[in-house]
């Protein structure tokens, strides 16, 4: 199984910068990266889901809100699907009767810096895949084909400093806690 460091690695390869949106669109973009590194369907076909509300609703193994990712996981790992979701009855439009919202785009975090995420629009100032700001992504979501290795990191920042004053923890555990409380503070 891919790993979600590998997932976000893969997705800033530039064989996919400029690739126009009419080619491959957001939902097209993440199915690709799945695709070229080898994660594929029971059949052995690429994943085609249905846009971004049935990626929503379908291929995720957790989901919840930016917030939410980060006091479970102490930050967002790297190759989670970032998503904007909206509560604007677009759900039921598309014949999803539940309140589980509008999912109406969908990205990859790639990581810190001021450009964290890589996906595919069409707007006035980019046609097709790029680099974007994390703003304006409202939730996150843990694909079930990748490994993102969340277990080992202290889930809030409470966690985080009572491993780094026990003497006894491993030097992992300490350094994974140090980010953590790295990423705390660069929120706050």
């Amino acid at each position: 199984m891919a790993t979600g460091e590998e997932f976000a690695h893969q997705a800033e390869s530039e064989i996919y910068t400029g690739v126009p949106y009419d080619k491959l669109d957001c939902q097209g973009f993440v199915e690709r990266v799945l695709a070229d590194l080898g994660i594929r369907n029971s059949s052995g076909k690429p994943y085609n889901w249905k846009g971004s509300n049935s990626m929503w609703r379908s291929a995720l193994s957790w989901r919840g809100t930016l917030e939410e990712c980060r006091n479970k996981y102490g930050e967002i790992p790297l190759g989670a699907w970032v998503f904007i979701v909206k509560h604007d009855g677009g759900e039921k439009a598309r014949g999803y009767n539940d309140n589980d919202g509008n999912a109406a785009h969908v990205g990859i975090y790639i990581g810190g810096g001021a450009l964290a995420v890589r996906d595919s629009t069409k707007t006035k100032r980019r046609d097709g895949v790029g680099y974007r700001v994390l703003e304006g992504f409202t939730h996150v979501g843990l694909c079930k084909y990748l490994d993102y290795d969340c277990n080992s990191k202290p889930a809030n920042i409470e966690t985080a400093i009572h491993i780094i004053r026990d003497h006894a923890s491993m030097d992992k555990e300490y350094l994974d806690a140090l980010t953590t409380i790295i990423n705390y503070f660069g929120r706050v």
